[in-house]
Protein backbone atom coordinates (compact mmCIF):
# COMPACT_ATOMS: atom_id res chain seq x y z
CA UNK A 1 0.00 0.00 0.00
CA UNK A 2 1.32 3.10 -1.28
CA UNK A 3 1.63 6.43 1.92
CA UNK A 4 -0.85 8.28 0.19
CA UNK A 5 -3.56 5.63 0.64
CA UNK A 6 -2.07 5.20 4.07
CA UNK A 7 -2.25 8.43 5.04
CA UNK A 8 -5.51 9.31 3.38
CA UNK A 9 -7.82 7.00 6.01
CA UNK A 10 -6.38 8.82 8.91
CA UNK A 11 -6.60 12.34 7.44
CA UNK A 12 -10.34 10.98 6.81
CA UNK A 13 -10.59 9.99 10.89
CA UNK A 14 -9.18 13.51 11.67
CA UNK A 15 -11.95 15.30 9.32
CA UNK A 16 -14.75 13.23 10.85
CA UNK A 17 -13.40 14.00 14.39
CA UNK A 18 -13.13 17.55 13.86
CA UNK A 19 -17.03 17.83 12.19
CA UNK A 20 -18.19 15.85 15.06
CA UNK A 21 -16.76 18.24 17.50
CA UNK A 22 -18.08 21.24 15.49
CA UNK A 23 -21.68 19.32 16.03
CA UNK A 24 -21.45 19.02 19.50
CA UNK A 25 -19.96 22.67 19.99
CA UNK A 26 -23.21 23.58 17.86
CA UNK A 27 -25.71 21.95 20.09
CA UNK A 28 -24.45 23.16 22.81
CA UNK A 29 -24.68 26.67 21.61
CA UNK A 30 -28.00 25.91 20.46
CA UNK A 31 -29.16 24.79 24.45
CA UNK A 32 -27.26 28.08 25.92
CA UNK A 33 -29.44 30.46 23.83
CA UNK A 34 -32.48 28.57 24.01
CA UNK A 35 -31.56 28.43 27.67
CA UNK A 36 -30.63 32.93 27.46
CA UNK A 37 -33.94 33.65 25.80
CA UNK A 38 -36.09 31.90 28.02
CA UNK A 39 -34.11 33.31 31.29
CA UNK A 40 -33.47 36.83 29.99
CA UNK A 41 -35.99 37.81 27.11
CA UNK A 42 -38.76 35.14 29.14
CA UNK A 43 -41.12 35.66 25.58
CA UNK A 44 -45.18 34.71 25.62
CA UNK A 45 -45.99 32.37 22.74
CA UNK A 46 -49.14 32.69 21.19
CA UNK A 47 -50.31 28.70 19.70
CA UNK A 48 -49.03 30.15 16.13
CA UNK A 49 -45.71 30.95 18.04
CA UNK A 50 -45.36 28.33 20.05
CA UNK A 51 -45.86 25.74 17.36
CA UNK A 52 -43.26 28.05 14.82
CA UNK A 53 -40.81 27.31 18.07
CA UNK A 54 -41.51 24.16 18.38
CA UNK A 55 -40.73 23.57 14.66
CA UNK A 56 -37.54 25.81 15.15
CA UNK A 57 -36.42 23.93 18.19
CA UNK A 58 -37.04 20.39 16.55
CA UNK A 59 -35.28 21.16 13.42
CA UNK A 60 -32.45 22.53 14.26
CA UNK A 61 -31.30 19.93 16.48
CA UNK A 62 -32.49 16.88 13.95
CA UNK A 63 -30.38 18.46 11.02
CA UNK A 64 -27.02 18.55 13.27
CA UNK A 65 -27.84 15.28 14.44
CA UNK A 66 -28.54 14.03 11.08
CA UNK A 67 -25.05 15.21 9.93
CA UNK A 68 -23.66 13.93 12.11
CA UNK A 69 -24.22 10.22 11.62
CA UNK A 70 -24.63 10.85 7.71
CA UNK A 71 -20.42 11.50 8.03
CA UNK A 72 -19.92 7.99 9.53
CA UNK A 73 -20.75 6.74 6.16
CA UNK A 74 -17.19 7.70 4.34
CA UNK A 75 -17.04 4.73 2.09
CA UNK A 76 -19.99 5.39 -0.43
CA UNK A 77 -22.14 8.05 1.50
CA UNK A 78 -26.04 7.76 0.63
CA UNK A 79 -27.97 9.96 -1.25
CA UNK A 80 -28.97 13.06 0.44
CA UNK A 81 -31.70 12.54 -1.14
CA UNK A 82 -33.06 9.05 -0.13
CA UNK A 83 -32.22 10.17 3.09
CA UNK A 84 -33.89 13.27 3.60
CA UNK A 85 -37.04 11.52 1.74
CA UNK A 86 -36.71 8.61 4.82
CA UNK A 87 -36.47 11.58 7.33
CA UNK A 88 -39.59 13.29 6.32
CA UNK A 89 -40.97 9.61 6.40
CA UNK A 90 -40.68 8.79 9.59
CA UNK A 91 -41.65 12.12 10.58
CA UNK A 92 -45.15 11.55 8.40
CA UNK A 93 -45.31 8.50 9.70
CA UNK A 94 -45.24 9.72 13.36
CA UNK A 95 -47.57 12.52 12.91
CA UNK A 96 -50.32 10.24 11.04
CA UNK A 97 -49.68 7.04 13.37
CA UNK A 98 -47.46 7.01 16.32
CA UNK A 99 -48.52 9.83 17.89
CA UNK A 100 -52.32 9.49 17.76
CA UNK A 101 -51.96 5.91 18.30
CA UNK A 102 -49.89 6.24 21.72
CA UNK A 103 -52.07 9.56 23.07
CA UNK A 104 -55.67 8.63 21.80
CA UNK A 105 -55.79 4.74 21.39
CA UNK A 106 -53.59 3.90 23.67
CA UNK A 107 -54.24 6.85 26.00
CA UNK A 108 -51.19 6.43 27.50
CA UNK A 109 -51.34 9.87 29.87
CA UNK A 110 -54.18 8.45 31.45
CA UNK A 111 -52.66 5.53 33.22
CA UNK A 112 -49.14 5.56 32.56
CA UNK A 113 -47.66 7.62 35.29
CA UNK A 114 -49.74 5.55 38.06
CA UNK A 115 -46.53 3.71 39.67
CA UNK A 116 -43.09 3.41 38.75
CA UNK A 117 -43.45 -0.38 37.49
CA UNK A 118 -46.65 0.47 35.03
CA UNK A 119 -44.74 3.44 33.93
CA UNK A 120 -41.23 1.37 32.75
CA UNK A 121 -43.40 -1.65 31.64
CA UNK A 122 -45.99 0.51 29.71
CA UNK A 123 -43.30 2.58 28.18
CA UNK A 124 -41.53 -0.18 27.25
CA UNK A 125 -44.59 -2.18 25.88
CA UNK A 126 -46.88 0.62 24.60
CA UNK A 127 -44.46 3.64 23.69
CA UNK A 128 -41.38 1.52 23.07
CA UNK A 129 -42.47 -1.22 20.75
CA UNK A 130 -44.87 1.40 18.96
CA UNK A 131 -42.27 3.37 18.07
CA UNK A 132 -39.59 1.40 17.32
CA UNK A 133 -42.10 -0.76 14.92
CA UNK A 134 -43.30 2.08 12.99
CA UNK A 135 -39.54 3.77 12.90
CA UNK A 136 -38.24 -0.28 11.33
CA UNK A 137 -41.32 -0.32 9.02
CA UNK A 138 -40.22 3.31 7.45
CA UNK A 139 -37.02 1.63 6.50
CA UNK A 140 -38.35 -1.85 5.71
CA UNK A 141 -40.63 -0.55 3.51
CA UNK A 142 -39.03 2.36 1.48
CA UNK A 143 -35.54 2.21 1.09
CA UNK A 144 -34.69 -1.55 2.05
CA UNK A 145 -34.65 -3.06 -1.38
CA UNK A 146 -32.98 -0.48 -3.08
CA UNK A 147 -29.77 -1.36 -4.65
CA UNK A 148 -28.23 1.72 -2.38
CA UNK A 149 -29.16 -0.18 0.53
CA UNK A 150 -25.30 -2.12 0.43
CA UNK A 151 -23.41 -1.91 3.28
CA UNK A 152 -24.40 -2.76 7.02
CA UNK A 153 -23.79 0.78 7.40
CA UNK A 154 -26.91 1.69 5.46
CA UNK A 155 -29.05 0.58 7.77
CA UNK A 156 -27.89 2.53 10.64
CA UNK A 157 -27.76 5.47 8.05
CA UNK A 158 -31.07 5.18 6.75
CA UNK A 159 -32.87 4.43 10.39
CA UNK A 160 -31.40 6.98 12.35
CA UNK A 161 -32.95 9.64 9.63
CA UNK A 162 -35.88 8.15 9.76
CA UNK A 163 -35.37 8.34 13.94
CA UNK A 164 -34.91 12.11 13.93
CA UNK A 165 -38.22 12.35 11.77
CA UNK A 166 -39.91 10.63 14.07
CA UNK A 167 -38.23 12.53 16.74
CA UNK A 168 -38.99 16.22 15.05
CA UNK A 169 -42.62 15.61 15.36
CA UNK A 170 -42.51 14.32 18.74
CA UNK A 171 -40.93 17.53 20.08
CA UNK A 172 -42.80 19.94 17.77
CA UNK A 173 -45.99 18.39 19.66
CA UNK A 174 -43.80 18.41 23.03
CA UNK A 175 -43.05 22.26 22.36
CA UNK A 176 -46.55 23.06 21.19
CA UNK A 177 -48.36 21.74 24.24
CA UNK A 178 -45.95 23.03 26.46
CA UNK A 179 -47.95 26.45 26.91
CA UNK A 180 -44.50 28.15 26.71
CA UNK A 181 -43.30 26.59 30.05
CA UNK A 182 -39.61 26.86 30.69
CA UNK A 183 -39.12 26.02 27.00
CA UNK A 184 -35.08 26.62 28.30
CA UNK A 185 -34.79 23.31 30.07
CA UNK A 186 -37.30 22.29 26.97
CA UNK A 187 -34.59 22.60 24.50
CA UNK A 188 -32.51 19.87 26.34
CA UNK A 189 -35.29 17.47 26.14
CA UNK A 190 -35.38 18.51 22.60
CA UNK A 191 -32.02 17.27 21.65
CA UNK A 192 -31.54 14.43 23.48
CA UNK A 193 -34.95 13.44 22.53
CA UNK A 194 -33.40 13.72 18.95
CA UNK A 195 -30.42 11.47 19.66
CA UNK A 196 -32.28 9.12 21.60
CA UNK A 197 -34.84 8.39 18.82
CA UNK A 198 -32.19 8.31 16.20
CA UNK A 199 -29.46 6.06 17.99
CA UNK A 200 -32.35 3.54 19.15
CA UNK A 201 -33.38 2.59 15.56
CA UNK A 202 -29.88 2.81 14.51
CA UNK A 203 -29.84 -0.54 16.82
CA UNK A 204 -32.42 -1.69 14.63
CA UNK A 205 -30.68 -0.17 11.21
CA UNK A 206 -27.64 -2.18 12.66
CA UNK A 207 -29.73 -5.38 12.57
CA UNK A 208 -31.43 -4.54 9.19
CA UNK A 209 -28.29 -4.24 7.70
CA UNK A 210 -27.04 -7.35 8.65
CA UNK A 211 -29.97 -9.23 7.34
CA UNK A 212 -29.98 -8.11 4.12
CA UNK A 213 -25.82 -8.42 3.61
CA UNK A 214 -25.26 -11.36 5.92
CA UNK A 215 -28.55 -13.36 5.16
CA UNK A 216 -29.34 -13.63 8.74
CA UNK A 217 -32.20 -16.09 10.12
CA UNK A 218 -35.79 -14.80 10.39
CA UNK A 219 -35.74 -14.36 14.19
CA UNK A 220 -32.03 -11.68 13.80
CA UNK A 221 -34.41 -8.23 13.02
CA UNK A 222 -37.05 -9.00 15.31
CA UNK A 223 -34.64 -9.37 18.04
CA UNK A 224 -33.10 -6.00 16.79
CA UNK A 225 -36.61 -3.83 17.04
CA UNK A 226 -37.00 -5.43 20.91
CA UNK A 227 -33.69 -4.30 21.80
CA UNK A 228 -34.55 -1.05 20.75
CA UNK A 229 -37.83 -1.04 21.94
CA UNK A 230 -36.47 -1.65 25.58
CA UNK A 231 -33.95 0.55 25.45
CA UNK A 232 -36.67 3.51 24.52
CA UNK A 233 -38.71 2.30 27.41
CA UNK A 234 -35.75 2.44 29.28
CA UNK A 235 -34.92 6.35 27.99
CA UNK A 236 -38.96 7.32 28.45
CA UNK A 237 -38.87 6.08 32.25
CA UNK A 238 -35.60 7.70 33.23
CA UNK A 239 -36.05 11.07 31.65
CA UNK A 240 -39.73 11.45 32.80
CA UNK A 241 -40.21 9.48 35.91
CA UNK A 242 -37.02 10.23 37.30
CA UNK A 243 -37.08 13.39 36.23
CA UNK A 244 -40.37 14.36 37.76
CA UNK A 245 -39.34 16.62 41.08
CA UNK A 246 -41.53 15.28 44.14
CA UNK A 247 -41.85 15.29 47.86
CA UNK A 248 -39.47 12.60 49.85
CA UNK A 249 -40.92 11.37 53.46
CA UNK A 250 -38.85 14.25 54.80
CA UNK A 251 -40.39 16.71 52.61
CA UNK A 252 -37.19 17.14 50.73
CA UNK A 253 -37.66 16.92 46.70
CA UNK A 254 -35.69 14.90 44.47
CA UNK A 255 -33.06 16.40 42.19
CA UNK A 256 -34.88 16.63 38.64
CA UNK A 257 -32.44 16.75 36.54
CA UNK A 258 -31.01 13.23 37.89
CA UNK A 259 -33.20 11.31 35.45
CA UNK A 260 -32.58 13.57 32.57
CA UNK A 261 -28.44 12.79 32.85
CA UNK A 262 -29.06 9.02 33.26
CA UNK A 263 -31.35 9.18 29.86
CA UNK A 264 -28.64 11.52 28.40
CA UNK A 265 -26.13 8.66 29.54
CA UNK A 266 -27.71 6.00 27.96
CA UNK A 267 -28.52 7.89 24.57
CA UNK A 268 -24.58 8.56 24.10
CA UNK A 269 -23.74 4.94 25.36
CA UNK A 270 -26.11 3.86 22.35
CA UNK A 271 -24.64 6.20 19.78
CA UNK A 272 -20.75 5.25 21.45
CA UNK A 273 -21.80 1.57 20.35
CA UNK A 274 -23.35 2.66 16.97
CA UNK A 275 -20.52 4.05 16.49
CA UNK A 276 -18.21 1.24 17.61
CA UNK A 277 -19.90 -1.39 15.35
CA UNK A 278 -19.20 1.25 12.27
CA UNK A 279 -15.42 1.41 12.77
CA UNK A 280 -15.47 -2.24 13.53
CA UNK A 281 -17.02 -2.85 10.47
CA UNK A 282 -14.62 -0.62 8.35
CA UNK A 283 -11.55 -2.10 10.03
CA UNK A 284 -12.66 -5.72 8.81
CA UNK A 285 -13.17 -4.69 5.39
CA UNK A 286 -16.92 -4.98 5.08
CA UNK A 287 -17.45 -2.22 2.34
CA UNK A 288 -20.37 -1.96 -0.24
CA UNK A 289 -21.67 -5.00 -1.85
CA UNK A 290 -23.28 -5.82 -5.02
CA UNK A 291 -26.92 -7.12 -5.43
Amino acid sequence: MSATKQVQPILHKKSLLVSNIVTIILLVLFLLLELLVDLVLKPVYSQTGLVVAGVIMALIPAILWIGFFYRQDRLEPEPKGMVLQVFVLGALVAAGIGIPLVNNVFKTTTWIYRDWWVHLLGGILVIGFTQEFLKYAVVRFSIYNASEFNERIDGIIYSTAAGLGYATMLSITFVAGSGGVDLGMGAVRVVLTALAQASFSGITGYFLGREKLDKKGAWWTPFGVCLAAVLNGLFFFLESTLSAPRLTATGSTVNPYFGLVLAAVLAVAVTAILSWLIERDYKSGLGPQEE
